[in-house]
């Protein structure tokens, strides 16, 4: 009888001898307003007390173990609407799930337990991501911190990605020049910056660099440039009692005006009220954002962690997983799954 050499293995079902996992898991203090963006996909936890979240204009209040995903390059920020706020942000590089196959391109993810209480992958999100905060590289492998993090994308993959919502642009691998625009432009925002002159500095043409700043950052330049001059503004509302016009154009607004329309797209309010959100309180707590948490609150959190993370699976579930809504949620997604399986077996 003949014998046959084993068939190759089809690009899809070879194996590979190393795992790279991007991930940037930080655990501290909300504060006021810091406004920011990046390439990486957020998912945020809030550990304790009450926050208000801004992500794109559209604000969200999370109460304490409330989750929320936000999706890459969306401009966000946070604002402590009492004391002691502690949240867990989670940072995924949307390279991770593309390396895996998942095609980011189309749809994005939609979590919010705020608006959507009740989701049978909540609980497991949370327990997944408590084992990883509690889990050191000092004391725990790259073997089992990968395994979580695999169960958390799988999690936010099968439970909360949409791939008929409106499409997030996800930013390709930047290249040198426009590193130095990006840099040209966060030290001169409060100049009057203009395409032509930052075009000088990377050396392109402006409509060049107007079409590279969409591919790469997913948002055109002059969007960049009003995100920088309102990030630093947002700070000098927070720390200053300056009069919010002098602050407009000690930030590169021209006018009061463009200022606050500017501010109410990205924030959904008006400078003034923002400011008049900001209590002694809040105010104390800005230096504190994203740094160590207290002795006190680090035990506060720990025990929260570990509570979450080495529950068994019957005290993860509320009262309302066994009520008619819950039952039917799980017949959907059974149901999503067997779709999805299909579909996968038809493609191939």
């Amino acid at each position: 009888m003949e014998n046959l050499a084993p068939a190759p293995l089809a690009p899809h079902e070879q194996y590979l001898d190393h795992v790279q996992v991007d991930y940037d898991l930080l655990v501290y203090t909300v504060g006021s307003y810091h406004y920011n963006w990046h390439h990486q996909i957020e998912l945020f936890w809030l550990l304790a007390g009450d926050v208000e979240v801004n992500v794109d204009g559209t604000r969200h209040v999370l109460h304490q173990n409330d989750l929320l995903a936000i999706n890459s390059n969306c401009g966000h920020a946070t604002f402590a609407l009492a004391r002691n706020c502690i949240a867990l942000r989670l940072h995924l590089d949307p390279a991770f799930f593309t390396r895996q196959g998942l095609d980011l391109s189309h749809g994005q993810f939609e979590l919010n337990s705020a608006a959507l209480k009740l989701n049978v992958n909540y609980a497991p999100l949370r327990q997944a991501l408590a084992q990883l905060a509690l889990a050191p590289q000092q004391t725990t492998s790259a073997f089992e911190r990968n395994a979580l993090i695999y169960q958390v994308t799988a999690l936010l993959w099968r439970g909360f990605f949409n791939a008929a919502a409106p499409t997030r642009h996800l930013p390709q691998r930047r290249q040198g020049s426009i590193e130095n625009v990006m840099t040209y432009l966060n030290n001169a925002y409060a100049q009057d910056v203009t395409l032509e002159t930052a075009a000088q500095i990377g050396n392109y043409s402006p409509s060049y660099l107007s079409r590279i700043f969409k591919e790469e950052l997913g948002i055109n330049f002059y969007e960049y440039l009003v995100r920088c001059r309102l990030q630093h503004a947002v700070l000098d509302l927070s720390e200053t009692t300056d009069k919010i016009g002098d602050i407009a154009l000690a930030n590169g607004f021209k006018e009061i005006k463009s200022f606050n329309l500017m501010f109410k797209k990205h924030f959904g309010q008006t400078p003034s009220t923002y400011r008049q959100q900001l209590s002694p309180t809040v105010r104390g707590q800005n230096d504190h954002f994203k740094r160590a948490l207290t002795p006190a609150q680090s035990r506060e959190v720990h025990d929260r962690l570990t509570q979450v993370a080495t529950a068994q699976r019957g005290n993860l579930v509320s009262p309302c997983e066994s009520c008619v809504y819950r039952l039917h949620e799980r017949d959907y997604q059974d149901l999503k799954a067997k779709v999805d399986q299909l579909k996968s077996v038809l493609n191939h």
